[in-house]
């Protein structure tokens, strides 16, 4: 273990430091899912250092707070602060223990390939082949989030990682490009960056039922994609202040409960040989995760269900995050009007997913065969570059 840096008191906005722990945790969940998928030992390391920055950011936030509070009232309404700052520092502490199956070289089963191929945001890793439109262009330029629903997260060119890069930073030929996305923009990304690599990794060793299998592959997309809706709705209960939302996260909180154990008993009892022992320690890991960023989210939510008046600080970070929640209200106008959710392809078109709809004084949940009607209020999350389209597509300014 290296000598850790001394931390010392600097006066910084406590908006600043909590927008970038937010952002920073939840981009590391996914390069930390990249770096085990595509086996990437320097993508992991990114990671590390990148939690050692989100630690000195809660101590740097924790010492500011501190200062900030005159009196009880103060103190009172800063707790939901840290409260939300220390959930964003478990989920960079989740996504720094997940790359330990890649730098231990615990190994990743190969239900965890087929895992992430049905969840509901997929990952990519492209080369810039010579003749794609995206060479000499800017991540700007080229409007992934609105156009196809898709965000990159990191660039590899040569021996130096782009983590997170700049709408100005500019995409070269033979640049490898990791992506986040909506599953139909992730082919078309695919397809005009010059295609898929292909994985360097082996397809491992499975000994396992193809029932059992199935069964393992579907809960660990569940775990996933409900420890992932946890977060947004957390986020959403605190940007309306909302009980009801919150409510919800806790009851999803007792279900990860019981799905994670139920994940790991199928897991532990599915006779596995020993050669596979490494791989399925990599499922076990993967799954461990999803539960502690579902901790972190209904740690989140226990700001509104105790009482806990949120911040008007943490209004502005979620709004100002790269990672962004929004409410909007669907008019007679909009083209979503009369549309099943899936047939809509609202991530397709704008980077962001419907988490809940508010519909005759009550919240549901969304299946994709759900109806969108005039009035519904929709909560989505996602890329903030989706924000002002989906907007549009809703009040019908937007075909």
């Amino acid at each position: 273990m290296g000598e850790l840096e001394r931390i010392r008191y600097r006066p910084i906005s406590i908006r600043e430091l909590l927008t970038e722990m937010k952002d920073t945790s939840e981009l590391m969940i996914d390069l930390a899912y990249s770096a085990a998928l595509f086996d990437s030992k320097e993508l992991a390391e990114e990671v590390l250092e990148l939690e050692s920055y989100v630690d000195n950011l809660a101590y740097l936030l924790t010492m500011n707070a501190m200062l900030a509070a005159r009196d009880a009232e103060d103190a009172e309404t800063l707790l939901s602060v840290t409260m939300v700052a220390n959930a964003a520092d478990k989920i960079s502490d989740a996504a720094a223990d997940m790359t330990i199956i890649v730098l231990k070289g615990i190994g990743v089963h190969p239900l965890i390939r087929r895992a992430f191929q049905k969840v509901e945001e997929h990952l990519t890793r492209v080369k810039v082949e010579a003749d794609s439109f995206f060479v000499d262009k800017t991540v700007g330029e080229l409007k992934l989030a609105p156009a196809m629903g898709v965000d990159v997260i990191a660039i590899h060119r040569g021996r130096k990682w782009i983590i997170d890069p700049d709408d100005d930073e500019v995409i070269r030929e033979g640049d490898i490009l990791i992506a986040r996305g909506a599953p139909g923009g992730i082919d078309e990304f695919e397809e005009a960056a010059g295609g898929e690599m292909e994985g360097s990794e082996g397809e491992g060793i499975m000994t396992i039922s193809p029932e059992v299998s199935e069964t393992l592959v579907k809960k660990l997309v569940e775990l996933k994609n409900t420890s992932e809706l946890m977060l947004d709705l957390a986020y959403s209960a605190l940007l309306l202040n909302s009980k009801e939302l919150a409510e919800e996260v806790e009851r999803l909180e007792e279900y990860m409960d019981d799905l994670h154990t139920e994940f790991e008993l199928l897991a532990l009892s599915s006779g596995f040989s020993p050669k596979e022992s490494k791989d399925f320690l990599g499922l076990i890991r993967l799954g461990v995760v999803t539960e502690t960023i579902a901790d972190a989210a209904a740690q989140i939510a226990e700001v509104v269900l105790r009482g806990l008046k949120p911040h008007p600080i943490l209004q502005k970070v979620i709004e100002e995050a790269d990672e962004t929640v929004i409410r909007v209200e669907i008019t007679e106008n909009s083209t979503l009007t009369g549309k099943k959710l899936r047939e809509a392809k609202i991530p397709e078109r704008t980077g962001m997913w419907v988490l809940a709809i508010r519909r005759g004084g009550k919240w549901i949940r969304p299946k994709p065969d759900t109806v969108l009607q005039a009035g519904d209020v929709i909560i989505a999350s996602g890329y903030a570059e989706g924000e002002e389209d989906l907007t549009q597509l809703a009040i019908g300014q937007k075909q």
